[in-house]
């Protein structure tokens, strides 16, 4: 208030001087002013975006909160449903784990800043004023990243036929939300900036791996990117071949093609033991997508030792660089015996679809 009262004064001052100077000298001045006073606009409008600005956003990897209305919404047929379309299994992994663990809160909760701030938040509406049941969906809404899903029905019956026709999607959102809360700390000061420069150099392409992962092998068509602990190892592979017809995204081409590298770039600890594709009795699973705007087929799997005992989930996503045409396959895989496995693929994942075409 009081730098508007002083501008208000200049302003008196300066049109009272006015009619003691000549026109052109009033027309400068004026010119002046209002640059000076446009200048003025935009620095405080910048300074209110940053005032704006979302805090980090909370909860743990892979957490989802339930905002429910009351207690029987979560353990009847609405809880039932919610919990098949988000806790289910995570696919291809040897011991079962969910996509992701809900907890269930009531609506009051949600007045309270930490779990408004949570980063996945799926909120039920039931009321009789919604002639026509819809979702909502709002990205960064409280905090950031944040993705915040309402269902709004009439009774439970609609609040059922809506959510059955929009679960997979809002699935996709909070596993999106999932890789971008991983993507912002891996892209700064956790970033492995040695590893990124060598990527760049090698397949023109840009991916944000996190220190604690190094280049174990480095090769014109070839790179694996290795991160080895006392109690797990995770692994990410690149690697290229020339693009000749789409016959290369079929899942089986991509499949044998794997399974040729890894027999001769993935040696197991043991002689005549090598890395193959285990799908005896967990068949893969593979599915066409766009990742990152790119056409690309992403394969969920097993992988074993051959004449060995070893074995983990992998996943893989392969794609064409146009401006080389090349078929790029980017692959991570990991060995984490007697430990849950969820959260550490989450994180491949997220750095696999980190990877960016450097010119697309």
């Amino acid at each position: 208030m009081i730098f508007v009262i002083h501008w208000l004064n200049f302003l008196n001052l300066s049109v009272y001087s006015l009619y003691s100077i000549s026109n052109q000298m009033k027309k400068q001045f004026i010119y002046s002013f209002l640059l000076f006073f446009a200048l003025l606009s935009i620095t405080s409008c910048n300074e209110d975006e940053t005032k704006r600005k979302k805090i980090a956003s909370t909860g743990g990897a892979n957490e989802m909160l339930v905002i429910t209305q009351n207690n029987n919404q979560w353990e009847g047929e609405m809880g039932d449903s919610i919990r098949s379309a988000f806790a289910i299994e995570m696919p291809v992994l040897s011991i079962a784990e969910p996509e992701f663990n809900l907890v269930n809160i009531n609506e009051k909760s949600l007045e309270k800043q930490m779990f408004k701030a949570h980063h996945n938040l799926f909120i039920v509406e039931i009321d009789n004023k919604f002639k026509t049941a819809y979702v909502e969906m709002k990205k960064d809404l409280w905090s950031a990243p944040q993705i915040v899903i309402k269902v709004n029905a009439s009774s439970h019956e609609a609040f059922l036929q809506i959510f059955e026709e929009e679960k997979q999607k809002s699935l996709e959102l909070f596993k999106e939300n999932e890789r971008k809360r991983i993507n912002i700390s891996y892209s700064s000061k956790f970033k492995n900036v040695n590893v990124a420069r060598d990527l760049r150099k090698n397949f023109n392409l840009e991916m944000n791996v996190p220190k604690g992962y190094n280049i174990a092998v480095l090769e014109e068509n070839f790179a694996w990117i290795r991160k080895e602990t006392t109690s797990n190892s995770m692994s990410i592979l690149i690697y290229t071949i020339p693009y000749l017809d789409t016959n290369a995204f079929h899942p089986n081409k991509i499949r044998q093609s794997r399974d040729i590298l890894t027999k001769i770039k993935i040696p197991g600890p043991t002689n005549g033991s090598y890395q193959k594709v285990a799908d005896e009795f967990v068949p893969f699973q593979a599915r066409k997508i766009s990742f990152n705007g790119n056409y690309a087929t992403e394969i969920r799997g097993l992988w074993e030792l051959a004449n060995d005992f070893m074995d983990g989930p992998f996943i893989s996503y392969t794609f064409v660089d146009e401006s080389s045409n090349k078929l790029i396959t980017i692959d991570g895989f990991m060995y984490a015996p007697k430990q849950k496995k969820a959260i550490m693929l989450r994180e491949l994942e997220a750095i696999l679809w980190s990877t960016k075409l450097l010119g697309n």
